[in-house]
């Protein structure tokens, strides 16, 4: 089921502006008193969504010399940008243009469309001959374009979230299925999530360890397993990189606390 995952509006009927972020699970609730923009939030939703037969009789709010602003990201990675009355382009969909074969992104073609079905309303055409006139032009095209470019492929690759800078290049790092890897493969930093330090004491490499690690050259773990002693402990985790092929790591256990009588 597609869900909203972000949804921004501003300056949209009594909205001056908002930003929800519904939960992964269950219901979101939008409350409020009368007259405060609960049903201005739906109104958006469906603009934005629908385009601009769903647009508010009065959408600009009232007092604002800024036009409306809608913003809304779906589940699926979807993603819909108004800004007054012009439909932004995402990037996804300026990659998709690029791509889409000729007859597709031809404004002629819309052209002969909208006065196909112009006729149609009239009743001067016939909707079926229309519609089979599509069925033939898909199949055509599948049948033609099967499949995009290498280049094309590249620009729907998924972007990778930076994590932190090479402490050997200076580099991006970015996260992977397995692994925190310099962007600059020749570099050959890399900090693998199941690396036997972290295996040999029952934890897994998180991002948010890594980002400690790259940022401050530490991280503190708790919970880590020793099979000598049979027992959980904590300490800090110290990245201890030499240039090799892989990375070593330091542990610095917290200093213990005097007692009364001056024994540790």
């Amino acid at each position: 089921m597609m869900k909203i995952n972000k949804l921004e509006i501003e300056n949209v009927k009594r909205v001056k502006a908002v930003k929800i972020e519904p939960s992964e699970n269950g219901l979101t609730i939008i409350g409020g008193r009368n007259n405060q923009g609960k049903t201005s939030v739906l109104d958006s939703i469906a603009w934005a969504l629908g385009g601009d037969r769903y647009r508010p009789s009065q959408a600009v709010r009232e007092g604002s010399v800024i036009p409306p602003h809608l913003h809304i990201v779906m589940s699926n990675g979807l993603e819909v940008e108004r800004k007054g009355k012009n439909l932004i382009p995402t990037k996804a969909g300026i990659n998709l243009v690029t791509v889409l074969p000729e007859p597709l992104t031809s404004p002629m073609l819309t052209a002969e469309w909208e006065q196909k079905l112009t006729e149609i309303a009239k009743g001067g055409a016939d909707p079926d001959t229309f519609m089979d006139g599509i069925r033939t032009m898909v199949q055509e095209i599948v049948s033609t374009y099967s499949c995009i470019s290498e280049d094309g492929k590249k620009l729907f690759a998924p972007e990778k979230e930076v994590i932190g800078t090479c402490p050997r290049c200076g580099q991006p790092v970015y996260e992977g299925k397995k692994n925190f890897a310099c962007s600059d493969r020749s570099c050959g930093f890399v900090l693998w999530k199941n690396d036997r330090f972290w295996t040999s004491r029952k934890k897994e490499l998180t991002k948010k360890m890594a980002t400690d690690l790259l940022k401050k050259g530490r991280t503190n773990v708790k919970g880590m397993w020793s099979e000598k002693k049979q027992a959980a402990y904590d300490a800090a985790v110290i990245l201890d990189d030499t240039g090799g092929k892989y990375i070593n790591f330091k542990l610095e256990f917290p200093k213990r606390k005097e007692g009364v009588n001056g024994r540790k």
